[in-house]
């Protein structure tokens, strides 16, 4: 999906520091690596890394202007002219792109997880609707926040079903899952003992599995 500028600002609470609002619209973008220069970067951070220090590269590479959580001088001259809009959270701002993707689009959204089995039911799932609708999924087994972002925002605009599998490592994780896509369908395959480690137990493991429901629709149906 590509956002003017002046939407993006609005979706994620953003300030533009450098370009001027416009009908212009732009796609968005995680990776250095394949970005057009019709896309914004939007430079998230991980455990070992900072997306701020790829600005550079995105910008080498012709982008039309990126996101910060930084001061321009930190990231960029002054005299740049591409697009530079500043967030509080980038990761926050790619989830409320997203967000907003799927609500214009709005699919029915088939959300699923589990302790084993969720990528292959996730397949299965896919398999069956797209024989009647037209039907997206998420790639591989992007089950995360970013997974679930480029999931939704890779949408075609004639969506009718999107099937998406989400993961997770502790508490909290899933409902941050399900508040972004706003589940019509909640699946869980199974819960079993695969992250007790973290989490000290069986039940809190179908506490963090059930999580998939926090934002289930008003009606939704809830399978497990």
């Amino acid at each position: 999906m590509k956002l003017s500028v002046e939407k993006l600002v609005e979706i994620t609470g953003g300030k533009i520091v450098v370009g001027e609002k416009s009908a212009c619209e732009f796609g968005i973008s995680t990776d250095t690596r394949t970005i057009q220069k019709e896309e914004l970067f939007i430079p998230l951070k991980g455990e070992n890394f900072d997306g701020h220090d790829f600005i550079k590269a995105a910008v080498e590479k012709g982008c039309g202007g990126f996101f910060t959580e930084k001061g321009l001088s930190e990231v960029a001259q002054r005299d740049y002219k591409g697009y530079v809009i500043k967030v509080d959270d980038a990761l926050e701002a790619y989830l409320r792109i997203a967000r907003y993707a799927r609500r214009e689009i709005n699919p029915q959204i088939v959300a699923v997880t589990g302790s084993a089995g969720k990528t292959s039911t996730k397949e299965l799932i896919f398999c069956v609707l797209a024989t009647t609708f037209r039907t997206h999924k998420s790639a591989l087994n992007y089950n995360n926040e970013i997974g679930l972002c480029r999931t939704l925002l890779s949408m075609p605009n004639d969506t009718q079903y999107a099937v998406v599998e989400m993961g997770m490592r502790g508490l909290g994780e899933i409902e941050l899952l399900s508040k972004y896509s706003e589940p019509d369908i909640a699946v869980i395959t199974n819960v079993g003992t695969a992250h007790i480690g973290r989490l000290g137990s069986i039940e809190n493991i179908a506490k963090a599995k059930c999580e998939i429901t926090s934002y289930l629709k008003k009606g939704g149906l809830f399978l497990s």
